[in-house]
């Protein structure tokens, strides 16, 4: 069995035991209009090689910015930085963006300080939606519900890595242009 298979059937296997009742608390990241990014309370490292959770995206995330090239700039959902670096050198996260009219969501990583940026699929607003992040010795294995798994090559530069948690983050140059609610539930 090769190793995408055998991702998707650890991926399938872990949504259903730990499929989460939809009335679970989810924590509200509101990414307040003029900024970048919501308050975080703490800072948190993910304790194993997987990254398991569930978000919904609201009305919020139909934005459009001033710039009308900018409406391409992936805004960051969750993940971690990689290899005991920053995570502008080394990281793996989920992206997303408003973009033609539907919200996208992408793979978007850091790998020896280059970004490498890979689309994955698109989802609906007002749903839960459950996504996975694997890291393995030499990739990052990107998944949502049930598309192909998007799989992204891991930087050289590390032999053992320290994973810190990256939270929602609004745009690269310009900031959110109104309030953004996103619900996101940890499930490991």
């Amino acid at each position: 069995m090769n190793r995408i298979a055998l991702y998707m059937i650890i991926f399938s296997l872990a949504m259903m035991s730990c499929e989460p009742e939809w009335e679970e608390p989810y924590q509200v990241y509101k990414i307040n209009k003029g900024t970048h990014a919501p308050l975080v309370p703490k800072i948190s490292s993910l304790q194993s090689e997987t990254l398991v959770f569930n978000a919904v995206f609201n009305e919020s995330a139909i934005y459009q910015n001033a710039l009308e090239e900018n409406q391409q700039d992936i805004n960051k959902l969750m993940g971690f930085a990689d290899c005991n670096s920053k995570h502008h050198d080394n990281s793996a996260r989920f992206g997303w963006r408003w973009f033609e009219d539907q919200l996208e969501i992408h793979a978007y990583c850091y790998v020896n300080g280059e970004r490498v940026v890979a689309y994955i699929g698109t989802v609906e607003l007002n749903e839960k939606v459950d996504y996975m992040l694997n890291v393995s010795d030499t990739q990052y294995i990107f998944q949502i519900e049930d598309e192909a798994p998007i799989i992204i090559n891991r930087g050289d530069v590390c032999n053992i890595g320290v994973y810190y948690m990256l939270y929602p983050y609004f745009g690269g140059d310009e900031t959110a242009p109104h309030d953004i609610s996103i619900q996101i539930r940890l499930t490991y």
